[in-house]
């Protein structure tokens, strides 16, 4: 069931009219009726192209991002605590934190007592994400159903890449974020080699939305900041042969023959924290992780 105390703060998307429980539902001054199938409030209306594209993608990866063959699912956790621990300096953050692109989520699993809102243009993978979540919203990041001010700290776990207008999505974080909050964000550095493989392996791979994207170092930085909207307190790059090889095992598919997947994990984690040793090895990294501060208004 939706829990009514993290639902007070539902809006309609752009117009911000607030929305009132009503049975099954919630709805709008307008009229307008957004209905409520489990813990989901179902609120996305008039996708465009681009966005069905990725949702449509999205509902092709739905198992593979639950299926114990691959290695990504293993190593994505490892994201998910720099961003929800690392970045907070080894303690995980309090208040009302908006877990935006939440997925299967991979978060409410492992942070179970935050009580997170989640937020997702995907239904199929919301219907997942059945633990941690105190409410659960279909909707696009970039017109979020939620009033000014309403967090304190807004997570973008690999979710920017998959966004039509990062730009706007950023600044709805800003716009829901109360003076002073955090917005964490990691998504994949664009590397030309990468990308390039990424192409080839993946072309025929459902899963793989052609509005797939990385972000160049300076790029991803200008998308956070936007002039004074954020100011970026901390930047990492992190990842390398990890990333690399569990990428490259994944869509060749031949992690599905490899008979101890977390060995073979535990290798590549233990090579990159050899390789980051090095001096100048960091900026090789292939993830972009940021942890910013929301302007004062």
């Amino acid at each position: 069931m939706v829990s009514d105390n993290h639902a007070q703060s539902l809006v309609e998307p752009r117009t911000l009219a607030p929305l009132q429980r009503a049975g099954e539902a919630y709805v709008a001054a307008s009229g307008h009726r957004y209905e409520i199938e489990g813990r989901i409030v179902r609120i996305l209306r008039n996708v465009d192209p681009a966005l069905a594209l990725e949702i449509e993608s999205q509902e092709h990866a739905v198992n593979v991002y639950s299926d114990p063959r691959f290695l990504m699912p293993r190593y994505e956790p490892d994201m998910a605590r720099l961003a929800l621990v690392q970045l907070f300096g080894g303690r995980e953050p309090t208040g009302d934190v908006l877990d935006a692109g939440c997925g299967i989520g991979l978060l409410g699993h492992l942070f179970p007592n935050l009580g997170l809102i989640g937020l997702d243009a995907s239904v199929d993978l919301l219907r997942k994400a059945d633990v941690g979540y105190g409410l659960l919203v279909e909707a696009s990041a970039e017109a979020l159903p939620f009033a000014d001010q309403s967090f304190d700290v807004v997570v973008a776990l690999n979710m920017l890449h998959h966004v039509i207008d990062p730009k706007q999505a950023v600044r709805e974080f800003a716009r829901v974020l109360r003076p002073g909050g955090t917005l964490v964000a990691v998504d994949p550095r664009k590397v030309l080699p990468v990308e390039l493989a990424k192409q080839l392996l993946r072309s025929k791979d459902q899963s793989f939305a052609p509005t797939h994207k990385a972000f160049a170092v300076s790029e991803y930085e200008s998308i956070i900041e936007q002039g004074d909207l954020f100011r970026i307190e901390e930047a990492r790059r992190v990842g390398l042969l990890t990333l690399l090889g569990v990428g490259g095992l994944d869509a060749t598919k031949l992690s599905f023959k490899i008979r101890d997947r977390d060995r073979v994990l535990d290798a590549l984690r233990g090579l990159d924290a050899a390789l980051f040793k090095i001096p100048g090895v960091s900026k090789l990294g292939l993830n972009l992780a940021v942890r910013a501060t929301r302007a004062a208004s």
